[in-house]
């Protein structure tokens, strides 16, 4: 007889975790109170990043805490409210701000990052998606030469991680992105990176592969977990599943969850905002304009831009102050004209305080397995998380060292 699994929250991370298990023999049951990709991983930049892996926890990151806190920075605001809540998480942060654990945490970001590519190209391929994925890279584009030559460190770091990058000057980028306005000294073309013209749809293909297989896909809020000695018992406020094991892919609403059974999870909500925009001009690949603090990326609908971090509650009524603050910026870089989309769409990224996200078994209680925590990396991770999960639930050697992920570390 089949062991059964419900795999709470449908957004990329529980889709993928969800088709992986399938596989495996596993009658899943995918659980959502909202049609699946409607959250986060609907809206996000679209990048399959081989470049992120640096952890926010730097060393020298208490040299920003001034502009910070006084919301001087575009690419962070904070919610004065929420600054209980950012403590233990801030804390945890800190302990992680030096080099011996930077790059520890750099070497664990670099082994789960560098096979998000072909775990996606797999799928995709499946599901005749192959035609949403680009695969030119992205450009980190620098406004000022001091920002460009301060970026020596992280290019380091790149080179050491396998990471295919080049350095580009002013010449370069108008040959590679000729829509860009001549304002950029310098640039990281980041070349073994990919993206994809809209998430959503990616996110969609990946359901109905699902469904197809004969996924349970079922709408409904969950209320409570509960352990029915070999059984789990999922109240819903329409239903009641039972399930022999649960995955919980919740994003940042994972962490409410694992509290009410007990666990503490140093994690914050980092919302952002994006904006599309009608232009004329025609961007190959998406683009990082770091001294300005967004993301542009071409997507079917227009550019989406993409804002840096809020902190504030995932419950607080949106306050799109930085979608503002770069417009500006953007209308410098390339010409854009309309707004496309009635207000800003807001979403929220499940931080933890190393940047590692959370993938493996929930050490208080048998059979209860976690997928969460992966920042602003949730889009790309999504398909790697889900193999991990599959291989880690059924006894199976992983495709990576896992123990760096596991929730016991907190």
């Amino acid at each position: 007889m089949k062991r059964s699994v419900t795999v709470i929250g449908a957004g990329i991370v529980g889709l993928c975790s969800a088709i992986q298990l399938q596989r495996r023999g596993f009658n899943v049951t995918l659980l959502d109170r909202r049609p699946p990709a409607s959250e986060t991983s609907f809206g996000n930049a679209g990048v399959i990043s081989r470049g992120s892996v640096f952890p926010t926890a730097a060393p020298g990151i208490h040299r920003k805490l001034p502009q910070i806190l006084s919301n001087r920075s575009r690419e962070a605001r904070l919610h004065y409210r929420y600054l209980a809540q950012l403590s233990p998480w801030a804390r945890q942060l800190f302990k992680n701000a030096n080099v011996e654990k930077f790059e520890q945490n750099i070497d664990a970001l670099n082994a789960i990052v560098s096979l998000c590519l072909e775990e996606h190209q797999a799928l995709l391929h499946e599901c005749d998606g192959l035609a949403l994925l680009r695969q030119n890279g992205w450009l980190k584009l620098y406004r000022n030469p001091e920002s460009f030559e301060s970026s020596a460190s992280e290019q380091g770091y790149m080179d050491q991680c396998g990471i295919d990058f080049e350095r580009f000057g002013a010449t370069q980028i108008q040959s590679m992105e000729a829509a860009l306005k001549p304002i950029f000294t310098g640039a990281l073309w980041i070349k073994n990176t990919a993206s994809v013209s809209s998430p959503g749809q990616v996110c969609n293909l990946y359901a109905q592969l699902f469904s197809d297989a004969g996924g349970a896909i079922v709408l409904d809020e969950l209320q409570q977990l509960e352990q029915d000695r070999e059984q789990w018992q999922v109240h819903c406020v329409n239903r009641k599943i039972a399930s022999d094991c649960i995955v919980i892919a919740l994003g940042a609403w994972s962490k409410p969850v694992l509290e009410q059974l007990g666990y503490r999870i140093p994690m914050v909500v980092e919302r952002g905002y994006h904006m599309h925009y009608q232009s004329s001009a025609e961007l190959g690949r998406p683009l990082y304009d770091v001294d300005a603090g967004y993301v542009m990326s071409p997507m079917q609908k227009g550019l989406r831009v993409t804002t840096g971090v809020e902190w504030g509650s995932e419950h607080s009524e949106p306050t799109p102050v930085q979608l503002q603050q770069v417009r500006p910026f953007v209308a410098e870089a390339i010409q854009i004209t309309d707004e496309l989309d009635p207000e800003p769409w807001l979403g929220r990224r499940p931080c933890t305080p190393d940047s590692l996200p959370v993938i493996g078994a929930a050490h208080k209680h048998k059979n209860l397995w976690v997928a969460f925590g992966h920042g602003h990396m949730g889009f790309s991770m999504g398909p790697i998380t889900g193999r991990l999960i599959a291989e880690l639930m059924t006894g199976s050697s992983t495709a990576i060292e896992t123990d760096c992920y596991k929730l016991a570390r907190f």
